[in-house]
């Protein structure tokens, strides 16, 4: 139990920050509450496939209700499958590759390589706001409050690390009642 609590006092010191939402964002979260990543979680940890157990609906992701992310040294690749359409017409499914380099513990941002912002997959920002212990579980949201997804590496079961990781959201200002469960 003093390791758990050390562990959650030197997440929330080390990335502990008030954020503000962009103007032209909108944002699910009450960006005066402190946010933190969690500073144990490197690109290694969050390498496998991942199943997106609840977000908030119309923001990231949108696409397939999974995601395979790689390490690339120190950064990660995120793998999605996404539906893109050409005009209301010609819709496809197709993967999409976004790349993060490291920025802070916990923390990746996107790099962009010359895609447009319509074209990417993946937000701006991956913080790792919360991961349990034996890495099966992991919320990743954005200080804007721009989004805020739960990904576990099952579609089904873990009921407990689910309930914590909403505890999560809801400590660093998320509005819960917008994050809810992902149909399979």
């Amino acid at each position: 139990m003093l390791r758990l609590n050390w562990l959650l006092a030197a997440t929330f010191l080390a990335g502990c920050e008030g954020a503000r939402a962009p103007d032209d964002a909108l944002s699910f979260r009450d960006t005066a509450a402190p946010i933190a990543s969690q500073v144990d979680v490197g690109a290694q940890d969050l390498e496998g496939r991942w199943f997106l157990r609840q977000h908030i609906a119309g923001a990231w992701p949108r696409g397939d209700r999974t995601v395979q992310i790689s390490a690339d040294g120190t950064g990660l690749v995120l793998r999605e499958v996404v539906l893109q359409c050409n005009g209301a017409i010609q819709c496809e499914t197709g993967a999409v590759e976004t790349r993060y380099a490291p920025s802070r513990e916990g923390r990746f941002v996107r790099v962009d390589q010359g895609q447009t912002r319509a074209a990417y997959g993946g937000p701006a920002a991956l913080w790792v706001l919360w991961m349990d212990y034996d890495r099966r579980t992991f919320v990743v949201g954005d200080p804007g409050g721009t989004y805020a997804a739960i990904f576990d590496h099952r579609a089904q079961g873990g009921a407990d690390r689910i309930i914590a990781a909403r505890d999560i959201l809801d400590w660093f200002g998320y509005d819960l009642a917008r994050v809810g469960e992902t149909s399979l």
